[in-house]
């Protein structure tokens, strides 16, 4: 697996279990070569993720939550900048939305009968500073109101489910622009999550407004069809995209682990090249 970069995980400082630090020493254990952290809206974690000393190439990323038409988009970014005034502004405004945004679910909780103490939602979200649903169905899930992550999901946290609460969220087009606009690499996450569109006129929309590549392989929680496959495929034809790929790794409470999905160590130096 040392020629086998996972480019898709989150730590502590978003809605993963591990920190910066841990996610590198079970890498490492592994055997990967290559692992890009991508929290959601934050790039707190990219300082202790780069200090590390290891032999492991790493990508500073994030992963910006965008609407489009009513659905949610996340735009990847990778080799961000940390020191841009302009990103970190606009990922103030997002982590300030998330912020307003926990207590409503926490509330609605409540409000359907549920017993939701302080001292379990503080505990949950020391030291996060991009408080996400996640974060609220682990809560759930120790207390036992659900039985797992995905059920917390179903039943309550899901779009139209009973707790749930809409986030603002930037357009996938203003994402991709201020990621390439700050030299980092606008990448579109987990396209066949997007749903209802045509999803070729949406690449191609994103590709004008300076999109640089694509996640093709991806742990979906279903199987991709061939009918899937040949959308993406014709959805990415002839627009000379990089190729990426990752977990979407979060921690022990999903199925999937570190490394289930990778490419190759390449790929990084694909991306390297194209933020320069």
């Amino acid at each position: 697996m040392k020629q086998l970069a996972d480019l898709h995980t989150h730590s502590n400082f978003s809605d993963g279990l591990y920190s910066p630090i841990e996610l590198i020493r079970l890498a490492e254990r592994i055997g990967l070569g290559g692992l890009a952290l991508t929290d959601h809206d934050t790039i707190d974690g990219l300082s202790e993720f780069l200090k590390v000393e290891t032999k492991i190439m790493r990508v500073p990323g994030i992963e910006i939550s965008t609407e489009h038409e009513g659905n949610e988009v996340h735009i990847l970014g990778y080799f961000v900048p940390m020191d841009s005034a302009e990103l970190n502004q606009q990922l103030k405004e997002l982590q300030l939305a998330r912020e307003k945004r926990f207590p409503k679910m926490v509330e609605k909780m409540r409000s359907l009968g549920y017993e939701i103490p302080d001292e379990s939602i503080q505990e949950i979200l020391k030291g996060v500073t991009s408080p996400g649903r996640p974060h609220l169905a682990r809560v759930l899930t120790e207390l036992g109101i659900t039985s797992s992550i995905d059920d917390a999901f179903m039943r309550f946290l899901a779009t139209g489910r009973p707790a749930y609460v809409k986030k603002a969220k930037m357009r996938s087009i203003d994402a991709v622009r201020l990621l390439k606009q700050v030299g980092a690499v606008p990448v579109l996450a987990h396209p066949l999550l997007i749903k209802n569109i045509d999803l070729r006129e949406f690449v191609s929309a994103l590709v004008d407004s300076g999109l640089m590549g694509v996640e093709t392989h991806y742990a979906y929680p279903f199987y991709p069809t061939e009918e899937d496959h040949k959308r993406l495929s014709t959805a990415i034809k002839g627009l000379d995209l990089i190729e990426t790929g990752g977990t979407d790794f979060h921690g022990d409470d999903h199925e999937v682990q570190l490394g289930d999905v990778a490419v190759s160590l390449s790929t990084i130096e694909e991306l390297r090249d194209a933020s320069r």
